[in-house]
């Protein structure tokens, strides 16, 4: 069984997520989309379990790829990518790439993981055109002015998060 982790903060989690998560299922038969916890930070926009609860949600959107969701376990993890990775014994660690700035951090990334985990091998997968612009950030600014537009790059149940966080201005 290949099995393939997708970590990231997912705050919020955006269709660009989604997207990065129905291809990477087409590469691996289980897919870990974690939670990277770093207790030394703050803890973004939403706390860990709301943006679990949030990927498990947004999962329930995904009727328009088709895939079973038995294939996916979401959750969240501290430490070391590499130590999850082997104690779960997946193989490839998926990347979202949406521009240069991510490839370059990446790419410095999987050196660190060749030399210190050479068995776990990182899959890059380039955001579709569509995607490319998305960030959690832009999403988090378009929600604090209640713009319409956030409802095209979110899920109904991120979108509703992201209102309830940003109450009227």
């Amino acid at each position: 069984m290949k099995r393939g982790i997708y970590a990231g903060s997912f705050d919020p989690t955006t269709r660009g997520h989604l997207d990065v998560i129905r291809r990477a299922s087409l590469i691996v038969d289980e897919l870990h989309i974690m939670i990277g916890v770093n207790p030394k930070k703050t803890t973004g926009l939403f706390p860990v379990e709301k943006r679990l609860a949030l990927i498990e949600g947004s999962l329930e959107h995904m009727a328009w790829f088709g895939g079973s969701r038995s294939g996916f376990h979401v959750g969240e993890f501290t430490g070391l990518l590499v130590e999850y990775c082997r104690k779960h014994d997946i193989r490839f660690n998926i990347r979202g790439l949406r521009a240069v700035q991510d490839f370059n951090y990446e790419f410095e990334m999987h050196g660190i993981n060749c030399d210190v985990a050479p068995e776990i091998n990182t899959v890059f997968l380039v955001a579709a055109p569509e995607f490319q612009f998305i960030s959690s950030s832009i999403i988090k600014e378009l929600a604090t002015h209640q713009s319409p537009a956030m409802h095209k790059y979110v899920t109904p149940c991120v979108a509703s998060a992201l209102l309830e966080a940003n109450p009227s201005a």
